[in-house]
């Protein structure tokens, strides 16, 4: 009776502990979470522009006096021609019969002042011994002036029909290579109108357009990378020649850049990428908008992964402004520091995490 009894108060004694005691606490679930490793990102790799390649010395060639085209040698795009040779000739002969007439002028002209200036010698000893009145040699002194200005300008009639002979002659103005041709043999051509446009292949010229974030830190003879989609693996190197004050299409700035072409391996209308080089040597680094938290303060944190442990750890930053690449974090992260990019919202201090995916960021 007595054991019997000592059982029931043992047994009484661990029902009374198992009430009064606390539940053994559940462990706290670990949260899996998305993160990218921060590296240096070098703010160069973004100035990337696409643009074309343009021959920066092509020329439209045109003749300065009007006619047919009856010799056109420069009809063939691609044909080189050296400085000098000649690329198309108008018609000659209209411009040959002014030619002629304005010598025969001269000559007519030239007649009459020397016959002049042999009578006003003359008059002038007459004069001298008082055989002609002050009025006759007066008028004999005129008529001498008259023909010498007839005589200079006969000369400059001549000299006029001379040069328009030879602007019927289309030369080269250096060496190069036809790029375009916008005439036909035997077509009447105006003055000034383009019959060919004569590329010289020495220097090339690219337009850009930068936006206008970055255009205050881009200046004449910056240097800049540029390569081309039809030479994989070439890089030329050029300086930005032009910088625009006024904006071309929204909050873009025309930009001319210069390379040069000695190899001529570029040809007008390639498609390229221009790199500005050396742009704000800091180095800078981007997060996605999602990865930063805000406070009510107007703080801005994100959580950082301690590998060793797996906890996460709150970080106040600063952030910059919001480009394609994401957020940027102007201050607060190091390289190689493990940002939480998805589920930081729902993250407490020192809370325990697993590492679902690890992308490399910049």
């Amino acid at each position: 009776m007595n054991r019997l009894s000592g059982l029931a108060l043992l047994c009484a004694l661990s029902l009374v502990a198992a009430c009064n005691g606390k539940p053994a606490p559940e462990p706290e679930p670990v949260r899996p979470v998305k993160t990218m490793t921060v590296r240096d990102f070098d703010m160069a790799r973004q100035w990337t522009f696409a643009g074309t390649a343009e021959d920066a010395l092509a020329t439209p060639l045109s003749f300065r006096v009007g006619g047919k085209i009856v010799d056109f040698p420069g009809d063939q795009i691609g044909r080189r021609f050296e400085k000098g040779r000649v690329i198309a000739r108008l018609d000659p002969v209209d411009y040959e019969l002014q030619l002629r007439q304005a010598r025969a002028n001269l000559e007519q002209v030239r007649a009459n002042y020397v016959r002049a200036k042999a009578d006003l010698e003359r008059n002038t000893e007459l004069f001298k011994r008082s055989v002609i009145s002050r009025g006759e040699m007066d008028q004999i002194d005129a008529d001498f002036k008259s023909y010498a200005a007839q005589m200079s300008a006969s000369q400059k009639q001549l000299d006029i029909a001379s040069k328009q002979l030879s602007y019927t002659t289309l030369a080269a103005p250096f060496d190069g290579w036809i790029g375009q041709v916008k005439a036909n043999r035997h077509q009447n051509v105006a003055s000034g109108e383009p019959v060919v446009t004569f590329n010289a292949g020495r220097e090339m010229k690219m337009y850009i357009a930068v936006p206008d974030t970055y255009i205050g830190q881009v200046r004449e003879g910056d240097a800049v990378e540029v390569s081309f989609d039809a030479l994989p693996g070439k890089t030329m190197e050029g300086k930005v020649a032009e910088v625009s004050v006024d904006s071309a299409t929204g909050s873009t700035y025309p930009v001319k850049v210069h390379l040069p072409n000695s190899e001529r391996l570029i040809r007008s209308g390639m498609s390229g990428h221009v790199r500005f080089t050396g742009k704000d040597g800091r180095a800078t680094h981007f997060v996605p908008p999602v990865a930063v938290v805000g406070e009510p303060d107007g703080a801005r944190r994100i959580w950082i992964v301690d590998p060793a442990t797996e906890t996460v750890h709150s970080r106040k930053v600063t952030v910059g402004r919001l480009a394609a690449t994401g957020l940027e974090i102007a201050d607060g992260v190091r390289p190689g520091d493990i940002v939480v990019i998805r589920g930081a919202s729902r993250l407490k201090e020192g809370m325990k995490v697993r590492l679902v995916k690890q992308d490399v960021g910049n």
